[in-house]
């Protein structure tokens, strides 16, 4: 089952958060233990929580046997939150039991920016409880290591290494789910083909009677690409993943590897329908003692704030202010709870002042959390600051960093606030660069990255960037981001070649360059786009502080004549206020048609689309002069 299938558009964030508190369960005792990979947060008892952690370990070497060469680190934390039974997951997931009729899950995989969060209950029975668990945490590694990736081969695997079975010693991969064979002998196959094509735009992706044939059969074909002899001793997936990797061509590359797809579909057909399957096993290599692993009880005051912290972002502000009340009532001093609240003044209510305040008052935490200094960084990347600003944001991240080397988000916010001064391009490319790296499948760094490349000139590389993320991209925002990317790089060779006509012409005078910076989109809660679709235009030289252009909506404007008067334009959900020195000498231009009524009077500039350049100047209350308005 896909990802997005699985969460329901859940925006959670990367704590794991313990479940409402019923009058039935306000009196258990929670605990957490860290295993070297998991953090498990439970309200089972030790021993079941232990036994959860194990198991899991087990299951992130299962993948690392299986493939060898593949990462395994996801550079974020895991939280699994292991309840006792189905009242206790129904008061942390209510809105499963809130429409009658709704299935009611077994466990939860919810895989955020920051962090992945797993649900499961511990006193689930069957030969393989947690197969929808496994299958996602599949999906999570796959993302890891692949930028893009078919959609069949996704969730084949994730149905392949899903269905494994755990036992004391060793493990099996490969078993057949009968589920699958059901579906596979009862309906008609899918052709090759139409298999290969299949996207999340699918009617065999998203129709109930057609999903179940999908799932079963790239189920079969990852089956047959791993397991049997001939396949393997011919090097099929190799073959296909070398071929599809070079072309982009599914159907080209699976005519490559497997040959007619007439007569491969053949042999599929006939390998799905039969009786006996191979399977593999693999001797466990896990040798750490779950008894090790340390916990510590979890004080009522944290229970309550994580609770909070998960209300917020599951949508339901009453119950988050309710926990948030309760758990101030406990310990008003606990840096987790401080830590809530700034979860709940950003994404609640917008505050951004309030947020920073609570997030500083929770960095003193114990286990340190590197997540307080992340978010505050990541707030103050979301508006045009200089300075001391994006000084003390730096630092914060660097900490981050230091903190956990592996968190993607760090690095990617760190390049976007390198990106704004000329001077740091360079740390800028770096962080840019490891960002993408250590998240490929994360489109946003790479179009972040993009523009970095552009405001340095780097047409040719931009490209290229821009070239991968094409194959790659797949939802709405990630197009339409792209575009912005592509035109900036146009209109920045547009630029380069205008300048270097104008620089021929007028060799003793300067130009400067107008940057185009990428905004932070990968906020959970927030759309992800790029705060400019402009990209560098020929402004007359100013050799003190460069012009900026930027793409929005005017929110409010103030017509008094000469310094008083004030523009604020609705930038990516942020707000920013720029002083006019005198409407009256504002460049006005417009997209439409030219005439005496293209460019509006000042009264009615409320509302309308426009691009503004400005130059960035910090000021008590304006982080610009504005310079110029195109409307749109």
């Amino acid at each position: 089952m896909s990802l997005s299938r699985l969460s329901l558009s859940l925006l959670l964030l990367c704590l794991l958060l313990p479940a409402t508190l019923s009058s039935a369960d306000h009196f258990d005792n929670w605990l957490e233990v860290r295993s070297p990979n998991f953090i498990v947060i439970s309200n089972s008892g030790e021993r079941e929580a232990r036994r959860i952690a194990s198991q899991f370990e087990q299951i992130r070497e299962v993948f690392h046997s299986a493939f060898p060469n593949l990462s395994t680190d996801l550079g974020k934390p895991i939280f699994i939150f292991a309840l006792k039974n189905e009242d206790s997951l129904k008061s942390l997931l209510p809105s499963f039991w809130e429409t009658k009729g709704h299935t009611h899950p077994a466990g939860l995989y919810v895989s955020r920016e920051e962090c992945d969060l797993v649900v499961v209950r511990t006193d689930i029975q069957g030969e393989n409880p947690y197969e929808v668990i496994y299958h996602e945490y599949t999906h999570a590694l796959l993302r890891l290591n692949f930028r893009q990736i078919p959609l069949w081969m996704n969730e084949g695997f994730a149905e392949y290494l899903g269905n494994t079975t755990i036992g004391d010693k060793q493990v099996q991969i490969g078993q057949i789910p009968r589920s699958h064979l059901e579906v596979l002998r009862s309906n008609k196959l899918i052709p090759i083909e139409t298999l290969l094509q299949v996207d999340e735009n699918s009617p065999y992706y998203n129709e109930q009677n057609r999903t179940s044939v999908f799932y079963a059969e790239s189920w079969a074909l990852v089956h047959y690409l791993q397991l049997d002899p001939d396949a393997r001793n011919r090097k099929l997936l190799a073959n296909f993943l070398a071929a599809w990797q070079a072309s982009n061509d599914q159907i080209a590359s699976a005519q490559q590897a497997f040959g007619d797809l007439k007569k491969f579909s053949q042999v599929m057909e006939a390998y799905a329908r039969q009786d006996r399957f191979y399977y593999t096993q693999y001797k466990l290599t896990v040798h750490d003692d779950p008894k090790d692993y340390p916990s510590r009880s979890l004080p009522l005051a944290e229970t309550q704030a994580r609770r909070a912290i998960f209300f917020v972002y599951t949508q339901r502000p009453a119950e988050a202010k309710a926990a948030l009340d309760a758990a101030l009532a406990a310990d008003p001093h606990s840096p987790v709870v401080h830590e809530a609240l700034g979860y709940f003044a950003w994404y609640a209510n917008q505050d951004t002042q309030t947020a920073l305040d609570e997030f500083s008052k929770a960095i003193p935490q114990t286990p340190p959390n590197y997540l307080p200094y992340y978010m505050s960084a990541m707030l103050r990347s979301r508006s045009i600051s200089s300075g001391p600003v994006v000084t003390e944001s730096l630092a914060a991240l660097d900490k981050v960093i230091q903190m956990n080397p592996h968190f993607a988000p760090a690095y990617a916010v760190a390049s976007n606030l390198y990106s704004r001064d000329p001077k740091q391009y360079d740390n800028a490319i770096k962080m840019g660069k490891q960002a993408v790296q250590l998240d490929p499948a994360n489109l946003n760094y790479a179009i972040s990255y993009g523009f970095v490349l552009v405001n340095m000139g780097k047409t040719a590389a931009a490209k290229q960037v821009a070239d991968a993320i094409e194959k790659a991209a797949r939802a709405p925002d990630e197009k339409a981001n792209l575009r912005e990317l592509k035109s900036a790089i146009s209109s920045r060779e547009s630029y380069d070649a205008q300048a270097a006509a104008y620089a021929a012409q007028n060799s003793s005078r300067q130009l400067s360059v107008v940057t185009v910076s990428p905004g932070d989109s990968s906020t959970p809660g927030n759309p992800t786009s790029n705060p400019s679709s402009s990209s560098p235009t020929i402004q007359g030289s100013h050799e003190h502080t460069p012009d900026y252009i930027l793409e929005g909506t005017i929110q409010k404007v103030d017509c008094a004549p000469g310094d008083a008067s004030r523009l604020t334009l609705d930038w990516n959900k942020t707000p920013l206020k720029f002083r006019v020195h005198d409407v009256t000498k504002l460049k006005l231009t417009s997209l439409a048609p030219t005439n005496d009524s293209a460019v509006p009077a000042c009264s009615d500039w409320k509302g309308r689309h426009v691009k503004i350049t400005f130059r960035q100047v910090d000021g008590p209350d304006f982080v610009g002069v504005l310079l110029a308005i195109q409307f749109l």
